[in-house]
């Protein structure tokens, strides 16, 4: 089940259609109704059918039916509208549905959540049936990720026709999402990984540490619990504990590399902000943009999605850094894709879009909203769009006659529009404020840019013998006619 690109927006922003929640118990529709899209929270439901044959019955009863608001693997695309996998002891049919995907779904099939919920897990069930063996062995991930047998959601006709189905509330509410949920997501895509999660007792010490957990007998579990209490152990331990992480961790990892690797960076993510609605999957790729050019449509789209981004994060600059995938420790600026969409927008005449891009972004990093608006001048400028392009460069220099970038994007927005005194005089403020300053760095490129102007205004050694080219032949026919007088 692969995502559709059709644009849907979250309907805490546009308006649950009551319709949609028709079927399903009041305690499951006021859940669904207003999921914690800004949390990394999952919704466990049950769902069963009446009078399946006997091998899909005792499948269903094992289903466990999740809506999460995080996709643990949101970095990797495309990723699917919905996941599954097998795990056992106990035997369980792990479903997991994001939240955006119900809605998504609900309106590509024009049907209710309760019809998507019922359709998605009757996929597995009869997916299930059809291939028992690799299920019931726990086989099934290791051959899914090879295609074989075929995904448990690859078959919602089938799932549809097992009929309407039960679906009820099995968690008390939205709870957070865990190493389970990202173990179950990770499984799905990679396979397997042979991470020992079973709970730690240490080694009983000879004489008792006040204070040490672990002296206490008390049994820890793996691995958040065991890492945490780690610190506040005795010695002798604290190096068994460090004994048992290192040996799980290790084994983890020659078992699955690539399982290991996105389970860790899941979890690295887990902790910190993300971007609601699937947009991080969305968004992926576009730093790639720095190297390739985009076509116009696929910036307009990516614009959009960007709007929709920034809207979650007024005034959180690194919050919305991180989401999109910034290290945390280049906290301070957005990625350079997202501060170059403006200009690459204006390039690709999309100018209405680079304006609506640079508001989004000012109210992110307000404090940067003098760079981003003389971008936008110069996307203005560059789409061809002169009066808006004026207009934002006068309502600039109102706004921030002395700052560097306004002046100098002022320069770049007026030579586009061909106004090269304009773009000369401001250029030459901009070198008065960088030398004022004594930015070195600022002064250059300043000086840069009035070189190109320079350039722009002389013609090259080429251009004036093609000049003279041109003109030679007009003063032949003077001379002509002047001897035919």
């Amino acid at each position: 089940m692969h995502r559709h690109n059709s644009a849907v927006y979250i309907w805490q922003m546009t308006g649950m259609h009551p319709g949609l929640a028709s079927g399903l118990p009041d305690d499951v529709q006021r859940l669904l109704g207003a999921p914690p899209v800004t949390e990394k929270m999952l919704l466990e439901l049950s769902v069963g059918w009446a009078d399946l044959p006997p091998d899909q019955a005792r499948l269903a009863e094992v289903v466990r039916l999740f809506v999460i608001t995080w996709d643990p693997l949101e970095s990797i695309a495309p990723r699917p509208d919905g996941f599954a996998t097998v795990n056992l002891d106990p035997l369980e049919i792990a479903i997991y549905v994001p939240s955006w995907s119900l809605l998504e779904l609900a309106t590509k099939w024009d049907d209710t959540f309760a019809a998507v919920l019922a359709r998605v897990a009757g996929s597995a069930v009869v997916t299930a049936a059809t291939h028992p063996e690799p299920v019931l062995s726990g086989d099934y991930p290791g051959l899914t990720t090879a295609g074989v047998p075929p995904d448990l959601l690859s078959d919602t006709s089938a799932g549809a026709a097992l009929g309407p189905a039960d679906i009820r509330l099995v968690s008390p509410g939205w709870q957070d999402i865990g190493l389970g949920a990202i173990t179950d997501a990770v499984q799905h895509s990679f396979g397997s990984v042979d991470l020992d999660r079973s709970p730690v007792e240490l080694a009983a010490a000879s004489a008792s540490r006040p204070g040490c957990p672990a002296c206490t007998g008390r049994r820890f579990g793996f691995p958040a619990d065991l890492s945490e209490a780690r610190d506040r152990m005795c010695t002798t331990h604290r190096r068994e504990a460090e004994s048992v992480i290192n040996r799980r961790l290790a084994r983890a990892n020659a078992s699955n590399p690539d399982g290991w690797g996105a389970l860790i960076d899941a979890t690295v993510r887990r902790e910190h902000p993300h971007l609601p609605n699937g947009l991080a999957t969305k968004l992926t790729g576009s730093d790639d943009s720095m190297y390739v050019r985009s076509e116009p449509a696929e910036l307009a789209q990516r614009a959009e999605l960007v709007i929709q981004a920034a809207s979650w994060f007024p005034g959180r600059r690194d919050d919305l850094a991180i989401a999109l995938g910034q290290d945390p420790d280049l906290a301070g600026r957005l990625p350079e894709w997202l501060v170059n969409l403006i200009l690459d927008l204006g390039h690709a005449g999309l100018g209405a879009e680079a304006a609506h891009v640079g508001d989004a972004l000012a109210q992110v990093d307000p404090e940067s909203q003098a760079i981003y608006d003389a971008d936008v001048a110069v996307a203005l400028a560059e789409a061809g769009l002169a009066k808006q392009a004026r207009d934002r460069i006068a309502a600039n220099l109102t706004r921030w006659p002395d700052d560097f970038w306004v002046r100098v994007h002022a320069g770049d927005a007026l030579a586009a529009l061909g106004d090269l005194d304009e773009a000369e005089a401001h250029l030459q403020t901009a070198v008065e404020i960088a030398d004022a300053a004594d930015d070195f760095e600022r002064l250059g490129e300043a000086i840069s840019r009035l070189r190109q102007l320079s350039r722009r205004r002389r013609p090259s050694e080429g251009e004036r013998a093609n000049e003279q080219r041109r003109r030679q032949p007009r003063k032949q026919s003077r001379s002509q006619r002047k001897r035919r007088r």
